[in-house]
């Protein structure tokens, strides 16, 4: 029973020793010692100890950002002048599939984005699928689809790249045949 405690705090020995050994290790290489104790236990160490293995701890990885850009490419267009009047969307929306609808034997569909107004002059929408950007830039969107549950949902972008006009997520379904089903069209047995 002794045995069993011991092996947890083992494990968190170790993982304590490996954390200091990383913060001993700093930017550069180091020296660590690790041996094993009397009951099994691993310990580490920067000081030799008897029966000690020499272990060389290679500086830990650091990160650098990019350089920030220069300040004519960091702007971002200038907004319409406010003579200028703002054209907004009504709504935008999944028009299909709807929500919570069961597409039955299919294995590719599309979806569609309708928005009110009609889509302005550069403007965008983009589609996402399972919370992923699909390509193109609608209204209409076709890919391929698994069985289950799956997720559309789209977002209308200006010419400035900012979100003009959000859809709901709609969710819905396919249902196709199981291959082991023996009367299965498209994999018969």
């Amino acid at each position: 029973m002794s045995a069993l405690r011991l092996i947890p705090r083992a494990v968190v020995a170790v993982a304590l020793s490996l954390g200091l050994a990383v913060v001993w290790a700093g930017n550069g290489d180091s020296t660590v010692y690790k041996w094993v104790g009397p009951h099994g236990v691993i310990h580490y160490s920067d000081h030799p100890h008897a029966n000690a293995i020499k272990l060389t701890i290679e500086g830990a990885q650091t990160y650098a950002p990019p350089p920030p850009l220069p300040a004519d490419l960091s702007r971002r267009p200038a907004r319409p002048a406010s003579s200028t009047p703002v054209r907004r969307y009504r709504s935008c929306t999944i028009a299909y599939p709807h929500q919570r609808q069961m597409l039955m034997n299919v294995y590719h569909t599309t979806a569609v984005v309708r928005t009110d107004p009609a889509l302005f002059p550069g403007n965008k929408i983009e589609l996402y699928f399972d919370g992923r950007r699909m390509p193109g830039n609608g209204p209409y969107y076709s890919f391929p689809v698994n069985r289950g549950k799956h997720t559309v949902s789209a977002v209308v972008l200006n010419g400035f790249g900012q979100i003009a006009c959000e859809t709901s997520t709609v969710t819905f379904y396919v249902h196709q045949p199981s291959i082991q089903n023996p009367h299965n069209p498209v994999h018969p047995h």
